[in-house]
C-alpha cells in the first residue's frame, strides 16, 4: 500500500461521488497521483439501434467528450490542492473490463458500490462484483458512510484457510489494516470466523480449539491487543455483520478470492455477500502473484 496512482471511478449521473470523497481523506496522508476514470456506454449509440452507422463515431466522440469536461470540472478542485490528476473518458462494455484495463499498475482503485438485488447477486452481473473477482489491484469499495476522525479498521482474517484462502494473504491484510491505521489514527480489530459443518449429525468437538489455536498463532506476529481479537462462530458474512455494528467500523480490510464462475453462482462468494451486508467500506486485497481471469478469458 505505498500509494502512488490511485484510480477513482466516477459515475457520470451522480450527484454525489463517495469515492472522490475517500481519495480526499487519504490525500491528507499520503502523496500520490490520482486518476479520474468515467466508462460509460448506452445502447442509443450502437450501431443499428437508433442511428446510421455513418453518425455513430462523431455521435459517440461528442458524448465521451462531455464526460471528459464532465472529469475536468472535478479534477480542477484537486489540481489546486496540489494533487496530481489525469483524466479518462472511457466508452466500454463491460465496465468493470474497461476499468481494469485503465487501471493498469494502480495501487489502489476506489468504487462506489451498492446494495444489490437477488437476482443480480445469483447472477453475478454487477460491475462491483466483477471488480472483486477480476481487478488484480487493491480494490476500495466505498458506500456512502463517511469515516470518522478515529476510523475504526476490522481486518477479517482465515488463519486455517478453510475458504481456500493462499498462504501470506492473511499476514498482508493485517499489514495493510495496521498501514491505514497509522495513516488515520484509529484502531485495528481482527476477526476470525468460522462455521462448523455438521458431520453425521454432530459437530467436531475440537473445532473451538483448533481455530482459536491458529488465530493465536497468527496475532502472535502482531502489537494488537486481546481485547480486539474476536473468534466468533458464525458464517463469515453474519460474522462481519455483527462486529461491524458492534465496533461502528469504518473499512472492513478482506481478501478476495476469485474461482470459476459456475462456483460463484451456486456456492456463492464470501467477500460478494460481504458487500450487501455491511454498510461500511470494504478494502479486497489479493494475494501476491495474483492473475486476472479475464488474463485467460481474453486468450
Amino acid at each position: 500500500m505505498d500509494l502512488k496512482n490511485v484510480v477513482v471511478v466516477i459515475e457520470p449521473n451522480s450527484e454525489t461521488q463517495p469515492a472522490l470523497e475517500k481519495v480526499l481523506v487519504l490525500s491528507r496522508y499520503q502523496s500520490f497521483d490520482v486518476t479520474l476514470v468515467s466508462c460509460d456506454y448506452t445502447q442509443y449509440l450502437v450501431e443499428g439501434y437508433y442511428f446510421d452507422a455513418v453518425d455513430l463515431p462523431s455521435l459517440r466522440a461528442e458524448y465521451i467528450e462531455e464526460r471528459k469536461q464532465m472529469l475536468e470540472s472535478l479534477a480542477e478542485p484537486l489540481r489546486k490542492q496540489g494533487l496530481g490528476v489525469t483524466t479518462h473518458a472511457i466508452w466500454g462494455h463491460p465496465s468493470h473490463e474497461a476499468i481494469i484495463d485503465q487501471a493498469g499498475d494502480a495501487d489502489l482503485v476506489i468504487v462506489h458500490t451498492r446494495r444489490h438485488g437477488a437476482l443480480s447477486r445469483m447472477f453475478l452481473t454487477n460491475d462491483d462484483w466483477q471488480l472483486v473477482r477480476c481487478c488484480p489491484a487493491p480494490l476500495l469499495l466505498v458506500k456512502e458512510k463517511p469515516w470518522k476522525s478515529k476510523p475504526i479498521v476490522l481486518a477479517a482474517v482465515d488463519p486455517l484457510h478453510s475458504r481456500h484462502k493462499p498462504l501470506g494473504l492473511d499476514h498482508k491484510i493485517l499489514n495493510v489494516s495496521e498501514q491505514i491505521n497509522q495513516w488515520l489514527g484509529g484502531d485495528v480489530h481482527v476477526l476470525h470466523s468460522y462455521s462448523q459443518i455438521p458431520l453425521s449429525g454432530t459437530y467436531l468437538k475440537d473445532a473451538e480449539k483448533e481455530h482459536r489455536a491458529a488465530f493465536s498463532n497468527l496475532l502472535a506476529e502482531f502489537d494488537i491487543a486481546t481485547s480486539r481479537q474476536h473468534l466468533i462462530e458464525e458464517a463469515a458474512e453474519f460474522a462481519l455483520q455483527k462486529m461491524e455494528q458492534e465496533l461502528q467500523a469504518d473499512v472492513v480490510v478482506m481478501g478476495g478470492i476469485s474461482r470459476s464462475f459456475v462456483s460463484d453462482i451456486f456456492i456463492g462468494n464470501t467477500t460478494e455477500k460481504v458487500l450487501d451486508y455491511i454498510e461500511c467500506d470494504v478494502l479486497v486485497l489479493k494475494p501476491d502473484g495474483f492473475k486476472s481471469p479475464l488474463d485467460k478469458d481474453r486468450k
